[in-house]
């Protein structure tokens, strides 16, 4: 009983909005997920069409792409 009294009060100084699961470095999970309210670039547009989630996933080598990248632990799996 006193180890868990122990561990509850380790835990009573968390602030509720702390997240439990941080990447190592912050910036890496800005890079991709930052929104830009001037996407449609035509150039950005051509690249995610072409290098995009939903190009790799309509053939098999890109099918076999993404699971190649998830393997090896990349952050970003497609454009």
């Amino acid at each position: 009983m006193r180890c868990v009294s122990q561990t509850l009060q380790s835990f009573a100084h968390v602030s509720p909005t702390t997240s439990l699961v941080k990447p190592e470095n912050p910036l890496l999970s800005l890079i991709r997920t930052k929104v830009r309210c001037y996407f449609p670039r035509p150039n950005e547009v051509r690249r995610v069409r072409r290098h995009g989630w939903n190009a790799r996933m309509s053939t098999p080598n890109g099918r076999r792409n993404i699971m190649r990248r998830f393997l090896k632990g990349r952050h970003v799996l497609s454009h």
